[in-house]
């Protein structure tokens, strides 16, 4: 079977959660790290991510997830090109390459879908407004 070259700018269609087909992701960045050989830094776009924090309670966007190349070969399905050049998952990355470097942050290998409810399940975790 031959791997798929994932390489930084690309945007993918993905196996989405219902109501988000229009979501895409864009590859950021790829390192290569001794633990866990290669992290692709991804941004998730058009999602609908209940976050009691934000106003309206829905965030369009995940910016930052570093991933390992399993959530990738699980979750893409087509490449449409290139992402945009935003560059807000830089913060993101920037914390959790700091938290990872402490060994305080890993990587996910679960689906692009079910990072997403996790993240929910974390937000809501911490405090749903009441």
């Amino acid at each position: 079977m031959t791997r798929l070259a994932y390489t930084p700018g690309q945007a993918w269609t993905y196996r989405t959660r219902p109501g988000e087909e229009d979501s895409r992701v864009v590859i950021r960045k790829m390192d290569i790290e001794p633990e866990d050989g290669e992290v692709f830094h991804v941004s998730i776009l058009g999602v609908k991510l209940r976050n009691h924090k934000v106003p309206g309670g829905l965030q369009p966007a995940m910016h930052h997830a570093a991933v390992l190349r399993a959530t990738l070969e699980k979750s893409l399905l087509e490449h449409v090109g290139d992402g945009d050049a935003g560059e807000q998952w830089k913060d993101g990355y920037a914390v959790w390459r700091q938290a990872y470097d402490n060994g305080d942050a890993g990587v996910f290998d679960l689906s692009v879908a079910d990072i997403l409810g996790y993240i929910e399940m974390v937000v809501a975790a911490s405090g749903e407004a009441r």
